[in-house]
């Protein structure tokens, strides 16, 4: 038998193999390090939905820390006013890897949009007194009466144009880009821009004045800005409203009674089923900051009752 020698391959075929066996060791090297890197994303994307969460929590505890302190102002005041502790802002308090704060603001003090229409029709005096305030802040008679008949297409269930100003689907369909009208209440002030005639600065200097509430909701005068108030008053001019809030400010309002005697002529009677001394809606805004994540969270809360309860919240 003849004896067995090793076969030989060309030396192409063994450079071949040396090529192949270093793509497999760097394609596995690859593999590995991507594996790594996904496994990385995904502790960070863990990591941020749990901060995330933290967060959340955070500003749910700042809210509810508002609901308590509106809960223990109604059991031991009978008056609302802004020098009670729910009006502080609570600053940012440091927690375990992160910090929170919140504040109260009040809004039964402003006029409610959501008031110039009901089921029932246009309320005329709520009406008046939004174009009272629009003529405070300078717009003329006929620019109030458009933007009023176009607010009031936009909050009635019908489809039926107000003139003059008015607009319903037919004249937002023809803008750009096309929209329908809400044909509802306001949810927020900052729906107004969608109303024809509402202009940014327009709306920017409606916003410390007006609020989108439920309908039926009462002004505090214990807490309305001269502008609303003299909107409120018939013949109450801004000057003497202003006048009035200094006062105001070293000697509350004890009742609505006290307020109408306190006017600058007896001839002023504003409604007295309209105006009340009390608050009834607040804004809740909680702020929290967990690890890498922030949250902003607004809760519309309604005092109706002792124990405030949530007409609507939202996350920022």
């Amino acid at each position: 038998m003849l004896p067995r020698h090793p076969i030989l391959r060309p030396a192409s075929q063994r450079g071949a193999a040396v090529i192949l066996a270093l793509l497999t060791v760097a394609l596995v090297a690859g593999l590995a390090a991507a594996s790594v890197s996904d496994l990385g994303v995904a502790m960070d994307h863990v990591a941020g939905r749990h901060d995330q969460a933290q967060a959340r929590q955070l500003a749910r505890g700042a809210v509810d820390w508002a609901r308590n302190v509106l809960a223990e102002d109604a059991r031991s005041s009978t008056v609302d006013h802004l020098g009670e502790a729910w009006a502080v802002k609570v600053p940012p308090t440091p927690v375990e890897e992160g910090e929170v704060s919140g504040e109260l603001q009040e809004l039964s003090g402003r006029l409610n949009l959501n008031n110039l229409a009901s089921a029932d029709g246009a309320d005329i005096v709520e009406i008046e007194q939004f174009q009272r305030l629009l003529a405070i802040l300078g717009i003329g008679d006929g620019d109030a009466q458009n933007l009023t008949a176009a607010l009031l297409d936009w909050l009635d269930g019908d489809d039926s144009p107000r003139l003059p100003g008015g607009a319903e689907s037919s004249w937002y369909a023809a803008q750009t880009p096309p929209r329908r009208p809400a044909n509802a209440p306001l949810v927020a002030v900052g729906e107004l821009l969608q109303v024809r005639g509402f202009t940014p600065q327009l709306v920017a200097q409606l916003k410390p004045f007006v609020a989108t509430l439920p309908a039926g909701s009462k002004v505090n005068v214990n807490t309305a800005p001269a502008e609303v108030l003299a909107a409120v008053v018939p013949g109450l001019s801004l000057d003497a409203a202003r006048v009035t809030v200094v006062q105001r400010s070293r000697a509350w309002f004890k009742d609505v009674a006290d307020f109408q005697a306190r006017l600058p002529s007896p001839d002023m009677k504003p409604d007295p089923a309209r105006i009340a001394i009390t608050s009834r809606h607040f804004l809740a805004t909680g702020r929290a900051r967990y690890g890498v994540a922030m949250v902003r969270m607004e809760v519309l809360l309604d005092r109706s009752q002792n124990w405030p309860t949530i007409v609507w919240q939202k996350l920022l």
